[in-house]
């Protein structure tokens, strides 16, 4: 196997926790790079869901101009490319870079169907990103840009950010935030604590932790200590506050969605990725950190890991060749 090209990759683009460049081993492409003697192969293959095609293509495009290198986009099912990768390894049909799951890194890194690269000093990745695609001591993939949790507020309705969760239970007092149907509701103020992933940054600020160690020991669970129990117990006041309809797993977060883009909402947490969604519905929104929690300290949220434009993307792909 050769070390001076990369195999395959995989780039997650999911909102669970984190999205990456994976590398993986036995394309056609890898195949031809395995002979020492031969050149560079000039043609690799891109493997995406379909939403992901015009980013793929502006990718390509700049990738395609620096290194001189044809890139074809395929699309498909995302999850199902990981579960072929097995088998498309021993044929050589595995596409060079495809869309996967960070959490697959694990396993497919174990199984040897992914293959080992090293990252450049320019990767810009620290210790926690670089983590991500690193198992046993050996790293598989390139991390690239960190999302997480944000508020959003609608400027039409206030004049700035809320700086605590004081001035958002404040902004809960205000009549015109009444939720229609429901008497003594409120919609000023939303978030979607009924996903984990939302609510981990309520109860790690208060204490809670998944696991011990720095999220190394499973054997010390931290989500039903005193701060797990203080964090809960805060969000019940709210969810006094607000709809029945926030209690709803399913639905709360078009609840969301929707009231803040009629103009309903002040202020609701959420991530990057939902921006466009705003723009698109013409919101007047500002973008600021999260407030400070009724202890004084600030919300610690899961966070995101993915490619943010084509140049982030041309640059990682770069990097995932092995010295």
């Amino acid at each position: 196997m050769s070390s001076k090209f990369m195999k395959s990759a995989a780039v997650l683009g999911t909102a669970t926790l984190a999205s990456l460049l994976l590398v993986a081993c036995g394309s056609k492409t890898a195949d031809k790079a395995a002979d020492t003697s031969s050149s560079e192969a000039k043609e690799i293959t891109f493997y995406v869901e379909e939403q992901y095609k015009a980013f793929a293509e502006s990718a390509a495009k700049a990738y395609e101009k620096e290194a001189g290198v044809k890139v074809n986009i395929k699309t498909g099912d995302q999850m199902g490319g990981l579960d072929n990768l097995s088998l498309d390894n021993q044929s050589g049909k595995a596409p060079d870079v495809m869309m996967a799951p960070y959490d697959r890194v694990g396993s497919l890194g174990t199984d040897g169907q992914l293959s080992e690269v090293t990252l450049s000093d320019g990767a810009k990745t620290d210790d926690t990103t670089k983590s991500l695609v690193t198992v046993g001591g050996k790293v598989y993939g390139a991390p690239a840009v960190i999302e997480s949790l944000v508020m959003y507020y609608n400027k039409d309705l206030v004049k700035e950010a809320p700086k605590t969760f004081a001035d958002l239970e404040n902004l809960a007092k205000d009549s015109k935030y009444a939720f229609a149907g429901e008497e003594g509701k409120t919609t000023a103020f939303l978030a979607d604590w009924t996903n984990f992933y939302y609510a981990y940054g309520l109860l790690a600020g208060n204490g809670a932790y998944v696991f011990g160690d720095n999220g190394k020991n499973p054997k010390d669970i931290g989500l039903a200590n005193d701060g797990a129990i203080a964090g809960i117990e805060y969000a019940k006041t709210w969810y006094d506050k607000w709809p029945k309809g926030m209690q709803d797993t399913e639905g709360a977060g078009n609840l969301i969605q929707t009231q803040f883009q009629e103009g309903k909402t002040a202020a609701i947490i959420d991530g990057p990725w939902k921006a466009q969604a705003f723009k698109d519905a013409k919101v007047n929104y500002g973008v600021a950190t999260i407030p400070t929690l009724p202890n004084g300290k600030t919300t610690q949220p899961l966070v995101v890991v993915k490619l943010g434009s084509s140049h982030q993307a041309l640059r990682t792909l770069k990097e995932l060749k092995n010295s």
